[in-house]
């Protein structure tokens, strides 16, 4: 594994006519080849992109746009290490 970052996965339901939120702490990890999530696989080369969109504070969605349509994942840190370490193997995959 070449690095991991968290995300949230928020969960909605009805409980005695309310709705109820929980969030659950999910990792998305980087391999050579791939990007892992607690639910789904993604090859690097089906990954065209990855960008992140800041909210408020901390908070906001990291995007993975792949070639069977873009995917958000809630995050309450910068994937900065994540979005490099993608940069850095799709640019030597190019050269």
């Amino acid at each position: 594994m070449l690095c991991s970052h968290r995300y949230l996965k928020v969960d909605r339901r009805i409980e005695d006519n309310e709705q109820v939120y929980e969030e659950n702490e999910q990792m998305i990890q980087m391999f050579h080849d791939r990007i892992t999530t607690a639910s789904d696989v993604f090859y690097l080369r089906d990954i065209l992109d990855i960008t992140f969109k800041k909210m408020s504070g901390m908070t906001g969605f990291l995007y993975l746009h792949t070639t069977r349509g873009v995917y958000s994942f809630f995050t309450n840190a910068k994937p900065d290490q994540l979005i490099t370490k993608y940069k850095e193997i799709k640019h030597q995959k190019l050269t």
